[in-house]
């Protein structure tokens, strides 16, 4: 342990940092523009150009808009796969030419990332060290979930973004507009609303003002249901959620408990279920996400005094517990992962500094080797590495939160931290 405590204060590993993330940047400004023409940029701009030109996006294939705008089109995908709500958010940008509105959103994509690692940074004030922070900023612009993340213009960074300015908004006493940040980023993609009612029930006040939250929340989403198009809406339950949802089982680069249960029944059947078997080995799957979930929950609820515990734990099991997490939606572990280290190095042992490195390494594991693709029982395992990863990390804030008192470490926050800091 000493001979890692001598090897993390070498100032080289500072060095290495700043040219490491000086490297990515340098590849993404080489690689990035050419990626325009790809998922997902080509599914959020045509479905919102088809808005603009007063097509029902889910109702009508956008291949033939993709194709005359010069995009890469795939079956996989027929229609618009994104709800109504993140397609209005996109519209400005699909009035645009493909590759302005490209560049525009390439620069969301790296503005949020700044704004996680900012928020990162401010929510653990002297707990990270600005040296510490350097090295938080490595290794998350390294990371193959940001990389990835790029290189297929996802929203996972956006929501990210947004999830952590609520649960900042809410460690600063503002739980209105944590209530309004999560449930933006849930309006945009569904699986934040998973942390909604920690945010609604946490907050400062009683249970008056947990009903008002409760209500401002319902009403706000209902408002933009509203002006987006409840027609719209529908559509998109009923055209475009069964034709993604399905294509997810049995492919790599998903990862989640879910999938890996029904997977694993499909395995049974050489992947070929009859549709009774099918049904319910997604319910199964669906259970053990469900399940998860509840448990971080009651691991909340028994638990008092460590919010900053109790929100990274319930991200965790978001991600473990929905019903889609490809290796982008990882962009969500910056902040937990921190926190962790931190608390480890608060308290190292062997076993803790190891256990973090292999969480570290797992959850960068999202692109197995080609040879072991392919509907097979190997693959499964080989392909939820991330997964195992993300259940580790799960399992470490849940014995974190079960920790007596008398064990915590100066490495956790202050019960008000607006008041410590006064």
């Amino acid at each position: 342990m000493n001979r890692l405590r001598r090897l993390a204060t070498n100032r080289l590993l500072d060095v290495g940092a700043v040219l490491l993330i000086v490297a990515i940047l340098a590849s993404w400004s080489v690689i990035l523009p050419s990626r325009w023409r790809n998922d997902d940029f080509n599914h959020y701009y045509v479905g919102s150009r088809m808005l603009l030109e007063g097509q029902n996006p889910y109702r009508t294939s956008i291949q033939a808009m993709s194709t005359a705008l010069g995009f890469t089109y795939n079956d996989y995908l027929p229609v618009a796969g994104y709800p109504p709500s993140f397609l209005w958010l996109f519209m400005p940008l699909a009035a645009l030419s493909p590759r302005a509105a490209y560049a525009i959103w390439v620069s969301v994509e790296i503005g949020s990332l700044m704004a996680i690692l900012w928020l990162t940074r401010r929510l653990l004030g002297d707990r990270l060290s600005l040296r510490g922070w350097l090295f938080v900023i490595a290794l998350a612009t390294i990371s193959r979930t940001v990389t990835y993340h790029l290189y297929y213009s996802q929203s996972q960074l956006l929501l990210a973004a947004l999830v952590l300015a609520g649960y900042a908004a809410q460690r600063a006493g503002r739980n209105g507009w944590a209530c309004v940040a999560i449930s933006t980023a849930g309006i945009l993609k569904f699986y934040p609303f998973v942390l909604l009612p920690w945010i609604v029930w946490s907050g400062s006040g009683g249970m008056r003002a947990r009903v008002y939250r409760l209500l401002g929340t319902i009403g706000f989403v209902l408002a933009i249901v509203a002006v987006t198009g409840p027609g719209l809406w529908r559509d998109f339950f009923q055209y475009s959620i069964p034709v993604g949802v399905g294509n997810e089982i049995g492919r790599a680069f998903n990862y989640l408990l879910s999938g890996l249960v029904t997977n694993l029944g499909y395995a049974r059947y050489n992947f070929n279920p009859p549709p009774g078997a099918k049904q319910w080995w997604w319910f199964m799957g669906t259970m053990a996400g469900l399940a998860v979930i509840a448990s971080a929950y009651y691991a909340c609820v028994a638990t008092q005094g460590d919010p900053e515990m109790q929100f990274c734990l319930l991200c965790v099991a978001m991600l473990i517990g929905t019903v889609t997490v490809q290796g982008h939606y990882f962009c969500f572990l910056v902040f937990p992962l921190t926190v962790a280290t931190i608390r480890v190095v608060a308290r190292p042992t062997s076993a803790r500094v190891f256990g973090l490195i292999a969480v570290i390494l797992a959850v960068n594991y999202i692109n197995p080797p080609h040879f072991l693709r392919g509907r097979s029982i190997w693959h499964i395992f080989v392909n939820d590495i991330p997964l195992y990863g993300v259940l580790g990390l799960g399992a470490y804030f849940w014995l974190e939160l079960r920790r007596p008192p008398e064990f915590k470490s100066i490495s956790e926050p202050a019960a008000n931290p607006r008041r410590a800091s006064r």
